[in-house]
């Protein structure tokens, strides 16, 4: 999937070439990390792949199936798919450009430095963060305890939750325990009760809905990375 990226296990990238692309990083952390780690290289990180330009992937990217640790793009991302990454092992993907993929779930270090542009994005877990110099545009954003900070506007048609998200303007967001979750996912991914209330005369009430967040977030994830749809049925059951 990564042919057109240079390989510094394979010798392709001089150490001083690879030094000056995690120079790009905004974040000095990243930085002094990753260039600790090239003097031990292998042990820390797996392979670092370097695209000097723009890179398109026509299917899906994940870092952690490429045993690639840091993936550096000094230009733009586009995934036909989706994208992934990890926090176990970390893997870090820096853009220098806008990022548009499918759909993204987000576990490791990712800083986009223009807009990015998916379908659903997902956070999962919070020992690694991500960072949007620009826009997200989105269809859904589920940030789970993942930590988002993003530089511009956030334009999605649901926030799932409370995110651990910098923003200028916090957007509305949809809480966990509200019945509209109905409205974006399939029961079965869900916490859901029912509890039917007794009118005064003895016979069953209009049954009510009770929302307790997600039953199964490894589901969700496995059908973002798919491309299956999260909401199945056309209508709230």
């Amino acid at each position: 999937m990564l042919t057109s990226a240079r390989s510094y296990r394979r010798n392709q990238i001089s150490r001083a070439k690879a030094a000056a692309a995690i120079g790009r990083f905004r974040d000095g952390y990243k930085i002094r990390r990753l260039t600790e780690a090239l003097d031990e290289f292998e042990d820390h990180i797996g392979d670092l792949r370097l695209v000097e330009g723009d890179l398109r992937i026509s299917g899906d990217l994940d870092l952690t199936r490429e045993r690639v640790g840091l993936l550096m793009v000094l230009g733009d991302l586009v995934v036909d798919g989706a994208y992934a990454d990890s926090d176990d092992p970390e893997s870090f993907l820096l853009v220098t450009g806008d990022m548009r993929a499918r759909d993204v779930v987000t576990a490791g270090w990712l800083e986009v430095h223009g807009d990015l542009s998916t379908g659903c994005l997902i956070g999962d877990y919070n020992d690694c963060s991500a960072s949007i110099g620009g826009d997200v545009s989105a269809r859904l954003f589920y940030g789970e305890e993942h930590h988002f900070t993003i530089g511009g506007a956030l334009g999605a048609d649901a926030v799932i939750g409370r995110p651990r998200l910098e923003i200028a303007v916090p957007p509305a967001v949809i809480e966990l325990d509200d019945p509209r979750m109905l409205d974006h996912f399939d029961r079965d991914l869900l916490r859901v009760d029912e509890d039917h209330h007794i009118d005064d005369d003895g016979t069953d009430g209009r049954a009510v809905t009770w929302i307790d967040g997600f039953h199964d977030f490894r589901e969700l994830k496995r059908r973002v990375r798919a491309g299956r749809p999260l909401r199945t049925t056309g209508v709230r059951e």
